[in-house]
């Protein structure tokens, strides 16, 4: 088995190796490393500080059968080729970086021919690209929507130019293939005039922010920094924010009906009066928020943290409450109480 091809093209982010141990003639368990870091990267006049919070391991393998181990950090999506499959790496909710290594064995490789090749491919998502500061871009009085609107443009740049096809790549085999090379990042000066552009809009409505960055509010602010944004009243019905940052955002009368909120920080954020019926707030982090008055008929809360979150007349009916956490919570009738215990919440 020869190292064919390895391309770590940002190691100072991502650090991808593909180990096979052999086990018996043919036969090779697949161990797979990352190890990620969040670090500086110069940009037009200053510099930003970015990481990963999450990817996808693409597999792929040619004269080869690959059993499957279960995926501990994430889910597994099989394609039509049950050889070729891809591993979703789901996100740390206790950091917004992911900072560290993952060790794992994705599963056990059985040549069927004596030339054959495994190839394993990390691609993060545009959800997955965390801007966690900026030095030198903007003024220090930016506002909250300002802010992570740019944090979005810029990390739609960063995926867009740096992370196709890949940012890190492995294939093992029997044969020397040939070597395929990064795409060539392009300009960034036309941040320059976004930047601009957004700090002396006079408007900061998001949705008006987001259209001049050419970002679609529905779709391209999962796993944004909208930290304390003021949101307040907008229809972001059916929107994708999965992995978002929202702690301390003003979500007063805003409606996230049916929007995808899974694993979302709303910590201290204030969602009184919102409308998220049928929302998914799975494994979203809701401690010390306000769901006063909030309408979460339907929602899907399995798994999400509650503790000391306000509940004064929040409407939870035909919520899933599987294992989501209350605790310490003003508005927490007796009523409340059996509902939850009823639906397999936890009140500590």
């Amino acid at each position: 088995m020869d190292l064919l091809k390895s391309d770590n093209l940002y190691p100072d982010w991502v650090l991808l190796k593909l180990n096979l141990v052999p086990i018996s003639s043919g036969h090779y368990d697949l161990n797979v490393t990352l190890k990620f870091q969040d670090n500086w990267q110069p940009l037009l006049d200053g510099r930003i500080k970015w990481g990963l919070k999450g990817g996808e391991l693409k597999v792929t393998s040619k004269n080869c059968e690959i059993l499957q181990n279960p995926n501990p950090y994430g889910s597994v999506v099989t394609e039509a080729d049950t050889n070729n499959f891809t591993w979703i790496l789901m996100p740390s909710i206790t950091s917004s970086v992911n900072d560290g290594s993952l060790s794992f064995q994705i599963g056990t490789a059985a040549a069927t021919s004596e030339s054959f090749e495994i190839t394993v491919a990390f691609i993060p998502t545009l959800a997955d690209i965390s801007v966690s500061d900026a030095e030198g871009l903007w003024k220090h009085d930016i506002s909250p929507n300002k802010h992570g609107v740019l944090e979005r443009a810029i990390a739609q740049y960063i995926h867009q130019n740096y992370c196709f096809p890949h940012l890190s790549f492995i294939q093992l085999g029997s044969q020397t293939v040939p070597t395929t090379h990064p795409s060539i990042p392009v300009d960034p000066e036309p941040l320059a005039s976004l930047i601009e552009q957004i700090y002396h809009h006079e408007s900061d409505n998001l949705i008006e922010l987001a259209q001049l960055a050419n970002l679609n509010p529905l779709e391209d602010f999962s796993g944004a920094n909208l930290i304390a944004a003021q949101l307040s009243g907008l229809s972001l019905g059916n929107a994708n924010l999965y992995q978002t940052n929202l702690r301390g955002a003003n979500l007063t009368d805003i409606d996230l009906s049916e929007a995808d909120l899974s694993y979302s920080n709303l910590k201290g954020a204030d969602l009184s009066g919102a409308y998220l019926g049928n929302a998914n707030l799975s494994y979203a982090e809701l401690q010390r928020a306000s769901l006063a008055l909030a309408n979460l008929i339907g929602a899907d809360l399995q798994n999400a943290n509650l503790e000391e979150a306000n509940l004064s007349n929040a409407n939870f009916s035909g919520a899933n409450l599987q294992n989501a956490k209350f605790g310490n919570n003003p508005g927490l009738t007796e009523d409340l109480q059996a509902i939850i215990k009823d639906r397999g919440g936890q009140i500590e």
